[in-house]
């Protein structure tokens, strides 16, 4: 006689089955469109997902490749969620006071060594700096991109565009850095690669000597910052410090430099329009960037014990 077969358990849901203690989310193609990275424009349900969980308890931390002079739209419309973790992990920055908390800055001849290594890989590479008090960047950095980014670039005279305070232009960067600068992101571009291309070449190409990654769709333009540093490093000593463990944590995220970050969180997502590299690792899929898909299931997380 043919035995019955056993009876299969239900398939686990996608996420966790408890409410977290700490949500981190990225913002540029996370919570913020792709289409609104100039203005910062976060929508009204994304607002009070994150409004909810913060008044429930749960630490809200967002983690961005923003620099510091790009956190004013998060200001206004979340205010009260403290410190930033920007640059990649280089910098916890406190919002509400305005304050650099924590910084962790590349050695300055490690970064003209990068530059240099990768100016003969590809002679069409530009090259920027972030420091902890602005930009600096050199002067074909701005040149507008031709599949048509958006990037501010020349007037057809040759005229740079108009700057915003603290952004510094030169021929190469060494001619508009302070002495002795407080690196915190060193980005590079090129017009002769596709990003993903040009991510793995430089990373080839640098070895140890940084960690290298991207999160521009579209832009083959590469953020570099000690080997050391990522999202999930600075993420995960802050959430030590006020006692709680990856298990406890939700992490949302769409491109590749989120990707440590998610795959330290006990529950990492991927937003549905995020990139290949990161929905293949993530745990759970949120809906995509311009559905509020993070709110949605920001939402859900709250009907958790």
């Amino acid at each position: 006689m043919l035995r019955p077969e056993p009876a299969l358990d239900p398939a686990p849901p996608a996420g966790p089955v408890r409410r977290p203690r700490m949500i981190a989310s990225d913002l540029d193609g996370t919570i913020i469109g792709y289409d609104h990275t100039r203005t910062g424009f976060i929508t009204g349900r994304t607002v009070e997902a994150f409004n909810a969980a913060h008044d429930a308890g749960i630490q809200v931390v967002f983690v961005t490749g923003r620099p510091i002079r790009w956190l004013s739209p998060l200001t206004e419309a979340l205010g009260h969620a403290g410190p930033v973790i920007c640059s990649n992990g280089a910098v916890i920055y406190d919002l509400v006071q305005e304050t650099v908390i924590e910084s962790q800055p590349m050695d300055y001849e490690t970064v003209l060594q990068a530059r240099e290594m990768i100016a003969a890989l590809d002679p069409s590479a530009s090259f920027g700096v972030e420091t902890v008090e602005g930009f600096h960047l050199e002067k074909a950095f701005l040149e507008r991109d031709p599949a048509g980014s958006g990037q501010a670039g020349p007037d057809p005279d040759g005229a740079l565009p108009e700057l915003a305070a603290g952004i510094h232009v030169g021929t190469r960067i060494q001619e508009v850095l302070p002495a002795d600068p407080e690196v915190v992101k060193f980005l590079a571009k090129t017009r002769s690669s596709e990003p993903d291309a040009f991510l793995a070449e430089v990373r080839n190409l640098l070895g140890d000597l940084l960690a290298v990654t991207h999160s521009a769709p579209g832009m083959a333009l590469l953020e570099m910052s000690r080997p050391d540093v990522n999202k999930a490093t600075t993420l995960a000593g802050f959430a030590a410090e006020l006692g709680i463990s990856a298990h406890e944590v939700v992490a949302f995220g769409d491109m590749p430099n989120d990707l440590e970050m998610i795959s330290w969180a006990g529950t990492g997502y991927a937003v549905a329009s995020g990139h290949p590299t990161l929905l293949a690792a993530a745990d759970a899929t949120a809906g995509a960037c311009d559905e509020d898909g993070v709110a949605r299931e920001i939402e859900r997380l709250l009907t958790l014990d």
